[in-house]
C-alpha cells in the first residue's frame, strides 16, 4: 500500500483522532506523540485535507489573519507607561 492509498483509506474518525493527538501532543491512550509520528501525521493530515477539499479555515495549522489586531495605542488612545528607575 502506498501513501496515496493509505490516505484515501483514512476515515473521518481517523483524521479527527490524528488531528486531536497532534493538538494535545498525546494519543488517545495517553502515549506521547513522538517527533517522527508528528512529522508523518502532519503529512497525512495535509494530504487528507487536500484530497477531501477540506475548507482552508478547517485545515491543520490555519491562522486567521483577517482579524489582525491593531496596536492597542491606536485602538483606544492609551499609551504605554515607561517606568524609569
Amino acid at each position: 500500500m502506498n501513501i496515496e492509498e493509505l490516505i484515501a483509506s483514512m476515515t473521518p474518525a481517523i483524521y479527527n483522532n490524528m488531528k486531536e493527538a497532534l493538538e494535545l501532543g498525546r494519543w488517545g491512550d495517553g502515549r506521547p506523540v513522538t517527533p517522527e509520528q508528528k512529522e508523518y501525521s502532519l503529512e497525512a493530515l495535509i494530504r487528507y485535507e487536500h484530497l477531501h477539499n477540506i475548507a482552508e479555515t478547517d485545515r491543520v495549522g490555519y491562522v486567521d489573519m483577517s482579524n489582525k489586531r491593531k496596536k492597542k495605542a491606536e485602538d483606544d488612545g492609551e499609551q504605554p507607561i515607561k517606568i524609569i528607575e
